[in-house]
């Protein structure tokens, strides 16, 4: 019999490894929810901007409360700015109570959300990556929401006290119940704020793919991250669950935060960083976009000089209709091109410099 327990324990400790996402490699990772992934396109259309707006605005507001109620302040932030959403907007409702079904409940576990996680991405599968994380966050929304909504509302609304008491809002709201788990309550709200930030640079990064990757060159190695990076905005979003549930019930038991924590800030500064440079490429690539549309048209000429020079470099060249090149090298240093004047047009020819005009200078003194 005690052979039969060991064995027993040892199988689940090393199923529980073997689902530990802490554990697993990125490529681990994909192979689990790339299986999870269908290119039909079979999912139900829905405005997903509106979605974000609404979600961003409902988990803004609510983690507002949650701040005001963790320092002892009451009432409902009234700063805080509203985005309006679609007036043909329709709530995908359907799908966002089948998500909060697979996520309520749980007990406590990497192991346990790795799972959830999975089922949540098999009801997905027909959807986008940046819908699967903002179905996810709104399905979360509504719940946490609605929560903290009653938590305003219990102590002069009759209906909202009945129905806040079936929540197991007061659980959370009592003052000894604040000072028992404060720490906790305010370690979640914080993990909820950067798993919104996360979510929003993906759907933000995902608005990038319109550009070719010729010209944002670092914009492919960014999407091909994206499943793993909504895969773990999923996963935290569970673990939220799980800890909310433990915190209502007052279960001795808790849903371990910090290493969630860890790992979705470490992605969020990779999140922004590409962000950063993907708009830098853009930026640079509509520029020179500019500049080709100026060179093509001769009488643009002087255009493409107060563009190129006179627009960066700060320099007093510009003066009675003539550009003064006074320093060779600095003129090499701001337009690092051949520059050719034809009678159809100029030409740019990289990796040589010239300071002037052939066959006409009019307008140029060197």
């Amino acid at each position: 019999m005690a052979t039969l327990k060991h064995s027993l324990k040892s199988f689940l400790l090393r199923e529980e490894n073997e689902n530990n996402p802490f554990a697993m490699s990125d490529a681990e990772i994909l192979e689990h929810i790339c299986a999870t992934h269908v290119h039909d396109h079979s999912a139900p259309m829905f405005d997903l901007d509106s979605l974000f707006a609404i979600v961003e605005d409902i988990l803004k507001c609510s983690t507002h409360i949650v701040d005001n109620v963790s320092h002892g302040i009451h009432g409902s932030p009234e700063h805080i700015s509203h985005k309006i959403p679609q007036a043909s907007f329709f709530s995908p409702l359907c799908t966002l109570k089948q998500i909060s079904h697979e996520m309520s409940c749980k007990t406590p576990g990497e192991d346990i959300a790795h799972k959830t996680t999975l089922a949540i991405l098999n009801k997905l599968s027909g959807y986008s990556w940046d819908a699967k994380a903002v179905l996810t966050l709104a399905s979360f929304a509504l719940e946490y929401g609605d929560f903290w909504l009653l938590s305003q509302l219990q102590p002069t609304d009759p209906l909202a006290k009945s129905v806040a008491i079936l929540k197991r809002v007061p659980a959370l709201t009592r003052p000894a119940a604040l000072q028992k788990h404060c720490q906790d309550i305010v370690e979640l709200n914080n993990l909820i704020k950067a798993s919104l930030q996360v979510i929003e640079a993906i759907f933000e990064l995902e608005k990038l793919t319109s550009y070719d990757v010729k010209e944002v060159p670092a914009l492919a190695p960014a999407m091909e991250q994206i499943p793993i990076d909504v895969y773990w905005a999923i996963i935290t979003i569970v673990a939220c669950v799980t800890q909310i549930d433990c915190l209502t019930n007052d279960l001795e038991e808790r849903q371990e935060l910090s290493h969630f924590g860890q790992k979705i800030n470490i992605i969020l500064s990779k999140l922004r960083r590409q962000i950063s440079l993907c708009m830098q490429q853009i930026e640079e690539a509509e520029y020179y976009k500019r500049l080709r549309k100026i060179v093509r048209t001769p009488t643009e000429i002087i255009e493409f000089f107060k563009a190129t020079i006179l627009g960066s470099c700060g320099f007093p060249w510009w003066r009675n209709g003539t550009v003064r090149c006074k320093k060779d090298e600095f003129l090499r240093s701001k337009m690092p091109w051949r520059v050719q004047v034809h009678q159809g047009g100029m030409a740019l020819q990289e990796d040589a410099y010239v300071c002037g005009y052939e066959p006409s200078r009019e307008g140029v003194e060197t």
